[in-house]
């Protein structure tokens, strides 16, 4: 969440990100890659989308005061 560039802004704005992002997503899951004249062309990285997406509801839930830490935590032996 440090390197998240949509922290700060507004919850409007980040409702249209949101709407936009899901748009990106949904146009890539129907139809990722296609030809024209021989030549190959693709969509955006889904999973470049995917981050975005979990990005722009961090930033959301931070807005919301809902944002929460996660800690992972692992244990070797016994």
């Amino acid at each position: 969440m440090l390197d998240n560039p949509f922290l700060g802004l507004d919850g409007a704005t980040l409702a249209t990100l949101k709407t936009k992002t899901l748009d990106a997503i949904q146009a890539v899951l129907l139809n990722q890659s296609y030809s024209l004249n021989g030549k190959s062309v693709s969509r955006a990285d889904l999973a470049q989308l995917n981050n975005m997406l979990g990005n722009i509801q961090d930033a959301i839930n931070d807005v919301n005061g809902t944002s929460t830490d996660t800690v992972f935590v692992s244990f070797n032996g016994n």
